[in-house]
């Protein structure tokens, strides 16, 4: 089998070189390197790949893809020198997905992509063999080791992909080309690296429609406002929430406690969902197209519901004594701030809501007036506002403006202390900002 052996990988890659052996696994990040791995020796701005061959043999690693412009030591591993690591990663990846014979859901937007992926693999699951992208597997070298690494022999693979700028996207369509593409929400996210905004945004992730194989593009209601919905030649379907006047193909009807399905002219039965919060309540949408989409049947789906769960870190409830906290420590961007301030759960009477926000990364010239549009959603959704990272300020004078409870912070280690001393049985807690804030170490023990 091409992916485990390493002659025919070799050959794959075209380098003329006397290898061999059984490859176990595909790494890129020394530090999760395990015996009988082949290691893609990245080159990027801040770390070079090349600096841990000597670790990685010292590991178990039996081979590296390295640049030819490599001349130091091999430390024992057989090498694989190539014009560019990158590239031969992704080709090596995309040859391996076409020898399989799985279908393609992929998934990318601003906010929800990785839950969005999780609640289709879910609901898949009523009816094919998934497999799936782990985690937030979905740069440019997260998505061919994810296809590299699977072992599966799933009929349906759910692709999450994430981009930082044009193109990226229709890299990755290439090497597993979808036949479903999904765009959630589009937002604020990585605005920094786009001159135009949340317009180029919208292109970049537009480029998720474009390949030929693509059959269906199924949209978030909202990503229909722009001109970049339409691209390329597939068969747009759109799902939302119910509200007055709303047209979509996939609409979520509440019906006393419990929910429908409108389908067209048609309704699904009643059922009941493990969440309230109207974010995941589209990203269940999402995921309910892409179903129906497949072929699965209402009962089908229904029986899967009970096995949503919400994913680590995007807005998982934790209860630490008597204090409910919402952990959406993941990420940050001003539309998914807004979502978990508008979906936190009620305080206990004569309790109080405490919102613990972290900077919004990549925003560039948006970053000032982004945090000050989230400090002046969350007036109205919380009543103490603790925030972290320098470019949090406008948000502190927004609070401090309208004369309400407000404290900065610039290291965590403060900020959390800070929380403990605060936060009393009753209150709830919404904990969410940058990944590189590494927030959810609030809620771990020293």
């Amino acid at each position: 089998m091409l992916k485990k052996d390493l002659a025919q990988i070799a050959q794959c890659l075209g380098c003329n070189v006397k290898v061999s052996g059984v490859i176990r696994g595909f790494k890129q990040d020394s530090r999760e390197v395990l015996p009988g791995d082949l290691f893609f020796a990245m080159q990027g701005e801040r770390v070079d790949g090349h600096r841990y061959l000597e670790e990685i043999a010292a590991k178990g690693a039996i081979a590296a893809v390295v640049s030819k412009e490599y001349r130091g030591e091999g430390f024992g591993l057989q090498l694989l020198p190539v014009d560019d690591v990158l590239t031969s990663l992704q080709m090596l990846a995309k040859v391996v997905h076409a020898s399989r014979n799985a279908r393609v859901v992929a998934v990318t937007g601003s906010v929800g992509k990785t839950t969005t992926k999780e609640f289709i693999a879910t609901l898949l699951e009523g009816k094919f063999r998934v497999g799936k992208t782990p985690g937030n597997a979905n740069s440019q070298v997260g998505v061919p080791l994810s296809i590299l690494n699977y072992q599966g022999d799933g009929e349906v693979f759910v692709v999450e992909m994430g981009m930082t700028g044009f193109h990226q996207i229709e890299k990755l369509i290439a090497i597993t080309p979808p036949e479903i593409s999904v765009i959630t929400k589009i937002a604020l996210a990585h605005a920094g690296f786009f001159a135009n905004g949340i317009e180029g945004i919208s292109e970049a992730k537009a480029e998720i429609l474009s390949h030929p194989l693509t059959q269906t593009g199924i949209l978030n209601y909202q990503v229909t406002q722009y001109p970049s919905s339409k691209t390329g030649s597939c068969q747009k379907m759109t799902y939302g929430l119910e509200e007055e006047g709303r047209q979509c193909d996939f609409l979520l009807c509440a019906q006393g406690g419990n929910f429908y399905v409108k389908e067209g002219n048609e309704r699904s039965p009643e059922f009941s969902l493990p969440f309230a919060a109207l974010h995941l309540c589209e990203n269940f949408m999402g995921a309910v197209a892409v179903a129906r989409k497949m072929g699965m049947q209402w009962e089908e789906i229904i029986s899967q519901i009970p096995k949503l769960a919400t994913f680590k870190q995007r807005f998982e409830k934790v209860e630490q004594k008597g204090i409910v906290f919402i952990n959406d420590s993941y990420n940050s961007s001003e539309d998914s701030v807004r979502a978990a301030l508008v979906s936190l759960p009620i305080p206990k009477a004569g309790r109080k809501k405490i919102a613990v926000l972290g900077t919004m990364p990549d925003l560039g010239v948006f970053s000032d007036a982004s945090h000050e549009k989230v400090a002046t959603i969350a007036l109205d959704y919380v009543d103490h506002l603790l925030c972290l990272g320098e470019e949090c300020k406008p948000m502190v004078d927004v609070f401090n403006k309208a004369s309400r409870p407000v404290e900065y912070f610039d290291q965590l280690g403060a900020i959390k202390q800070r929380v403990f001393e605060l936060a009393q049985e009753g209150d709830v807690v919404l904990i969410k900002g940058a990944n590189t804030k590494k927030m959810w170490l609030i809620l771990e023990s020293e």
